[in-house]
């Protein structure tokens, strides 16, 4: 050791201490890096979130006005059973007046037949 020169140590603890400093600059650069690309993914998932929920909430809206149209019909609908008990009563309401005017048409031709 007694052959180096004065300055070289120096020297060298100085380019050393350059080479960490730049490796320490380019760390706390990409440690940057993340910390923004992390920032901006928990941007990104608020924003997915705050669309799913207003999705939902459309949906949801959506589904209860379908709900209450189902509602609706079920209540005021016709079923199968219901239309066929209407069926059967206009047909006898109709026979009873096919009768009667059998009944009146028959009258008519016995008084006009008598005189």
């Amino acid at each position: 050791m007694t052959d180096q020169q004065p300055g070289t140590i120096e020297l060298a603890v100085a380019k050393l201490s350059e080479i960490t400093a730049v490796g320490l600059a380019e760390i706390k650069g990409q440690l940057a890096l993340l910390m923004q690309r992390a920032d901006h993914a928990d941007w990104r998932v608020d924003q997915l979130t705050q669309r799913q929920d207003a999705d939902r909430a459309m949906h949801a809206a959506e589904i209860e006005a379908l709900e209450k149209r189902v509602d609706a019909i079920e209540r005021d609908g016709v079923t199968r059973p219901q239309l066929a008990e209407s069926r059967r009563q206009l047909i006898g309401i109709f026979s009873v007046i096919v009768a009667v005017i059998s009944v009146i048409v028959t009258v008519v031709g016995l008084i006009i037949a008598r005189v």
